[in-house]
C-alpha cells in the first residue's frame, strides 16, 4: 500500500519551497529536483534584477529570509545578487524549512478514492490529500506560428536546457526582445556563433534604477514612491503589483491589459554590454514562414526578406495551458476548471476541486505579475497556508 502523506507539493522552486516550509508541522512532501530551472537554464553569471529586499524566500514568521541567511552564515549583502549566491540561500533555506524533497519528477497524479495517488519517475507512489501544483514557467513556453508547427531539431526554446558550445561558428538566429531572448543571443555569441536578434517591435532596455544606487535622502524617496518593487513598470501601474487581492478584482480585459505593459519585454542593464554591438538586431520584423532545407533553417520575414540560419531559438514568452501538465490525469485536468485556459482559483489558490492548488505562474492570470516572481511568495505561502490547514 503506498505511503500516506497530508500535502504533495509538485515543483521545488520558490513558491514550492515556500509553501512547503509553512505548513512543515504537517506531513508534506516536496516532489521534483530544487530549484532546477535556476540551476541549469539560467546563465551562470546572470545576475538577478530584484533587489536583495525582494528576494527571499518565504517562512514562517521571516524565519527564512535572505537577511537571516546572510547573517547566518557569513555572507556579505551583494547587490545586484549573483545567481550563485541566490542558490546557495535556497539550499539553505530547503535544508532548514523542508525535510522532505523528493528530487524525482513526478509523472503521475490521479484520484484514488477520496486522496490523490501520486507518482514519480523513481517508481515511488504516495497517497496524498491535498495537491499544490508549483511547476513555475519552464512548461509553459510559447510557440507562435509558423514555430509551433517545427520546434525540434534546428528550433528550440530559449528557456530548454542547452550546450551552447554546440553553436560555435554557427549562424543562429534569435527570436524575441525579452530577457530571455536577449540572454540566448549574448550566449550564443559567447560561444562563438554568428547571431541575429529578430524583434516584432522594438528592443528596450531597462533603465538602471535599482535602489542600491547612490541616492540622496529625497531622491531615494521619490524613487521609493515611483519603484516599490524592481523589474515592475510604469508608475503608477507597478503599485497593482504590490496588491493581488486588488488585481483580481479588475475584470479579466483589464487584469490582461495591466499584465502586458507592466511586464513589457525587455533587457536587464547587466546583458545589455553583451548585446549590444556584439549582436545584429533587426527590430520591427516577424517570422512568417519557416522550413528546413538541405539542414538549414530558411525564415521568411514580414518585410519580405530571407535569412538562412543552422538553429533557430525562440523566446516568445509563454502561455498556460492545463494540457501541458502532463502528470495531471484527464479525470484530474477536467475536474479544475479553467477560464480562457487558466485555472479558475479562489483567494487562497484554491481551484475547483479545493484540495488542488496551483500557485507560481499558474495564478498570474488571477492574482498579476507577482505571482510569477520570487517576492510573490510570501504572498502565495501564506494564502495557501489557509487552505491547507483548513
Amino acid at each position: 500500500m503506498p505511503e500516506r502523506i497530508d500535502v504533495a507539493v509538485v515543483g521545488a522552486g520558490p513558491f514550492g519551497l515556500s509553501v512547503a516550509a509553512h505548513v512543515a508541522h504537517r506531513r508534506v512532501r516536496v516532489f521534483g529536483e530544487p530549484m532546477q530551472t535556476w540551476r541549469t537554464r539560467m546563465p551562470p553569471d546572470m545576475r538577478l534584477r530584484s533587489d536583495w529586499n525582494e528576494t527571499s524566500l518565504s517562512a514562517p514568521s521571516d524565519r527564512g529570509s535572505i537577511d537571516v541567511w546572510s547573517r547566518a552564515v557569513g555572507e556579505q549583502r551583494e547587490e545586484p545578487i549573483p545567481l550563485p549566491k541566490f542558490l546557495r540561500y535556497a539550499d539553505w533555506f530547503r535544508r532548514t524549512f523542508v525535510p522532505e524533497n523528493d528530487p524525482s519528477d513526478v509523472v503521475g497524479v490521479d484520484r484514488a478514492g477520496g486522496r490523490f495517488r501520486v507518482a514519480t519517475a523513481g517508481g515511488d507512489e504516495v497517497e496524498t490529500r491535498q495537491v499544490v501544483v508549483a511547476v513555475g514557467v519552464t512548461p509553459f513556453a510559447y510557440a507562435p506560428p509558423p514555430f509551433d508547427a517545427v520546434m525540434g531539431d534546428g528550433v528550440r526554446f530559449a528557456i530548454d536546457r542547452q550546450d551552447y558550445t554546440e553553436y560555435s561558428d554557427r549562424r543562429v538566429v534569435v527570436v524575441g526582445g525579452g530577457q530571455g531572448g536577449l540572454e540566448a543571443a549574448a550566449l550564443a555569441r559567447r560561444a562563438g556563433a554568428d547571431v541575429e536578434l529578430l524583434i516584432r517591435s522594438e528592443l528596450r532596455w531597462f533603465t538602471d534604477r535599482e535602489p542600491f544606487k547612490p541616492r540622496g535622502r529625497l531622491q531615494q524617496g521619490i524613487y521609493r514612491l515611483a519603484y516599490p518593487l524592481v523589474g515592475y513598470g510604469p508608475p503608477p501601474l507597478n503599485r497593482l503589483a504590490l496588491h493581488p487581492d486588488l488585481f483580481a478584482a479588475l475584470p479579466a480585459p483589464a487584469r490582461r491589459r495591466v499584465a502586458r505593459r507592466i511586464l513589457r519585454a525587455g533587457g536587464s542593464p547587466w546583458v545589455r554590454s553583451e548585446v549590444e554591438g556584439r549582436v545584429r538586431v533587426t527590430e520591427g520584423v516577424a517570422v512568417r514562414g519557416l522550413e528546413r532545407r538541405n539542414g538549414r533553417m530558411q525564415l521568411q520575414l514580414s518585410d519580405g526578406s530571407r535569412r538562412e540560419a543552422d538553429a533557430v531559438i525562440v523566446s516568445a514568452g509563454f502561455r498556460f495551458s492545463m494540457d501541458r501538465l502532463a502528470f495531471l490525469s484527464p479525470a484530474v485536468r477536467a475536474a479544475v476548471a479553467t477560464r480562457d485556459g487558466w485555472p479558475v482559483l479562489d483567494r487562497c489558490f484554491r481551484s475547483s476541486d479545493p484540495d488542488m492548488l496551483f500557485v507560481g505562474f499558474a495564478a498570474e492570470r488571477h492574482f498579476g505579475p507577482i505571482a510569477r516572481f520570487v517576492s510573490g511568495s510570501r504572498f502565495s505561502a501564506n494564502r495557501a497556508y489557509e487552505a491547507l490547514v483548513a
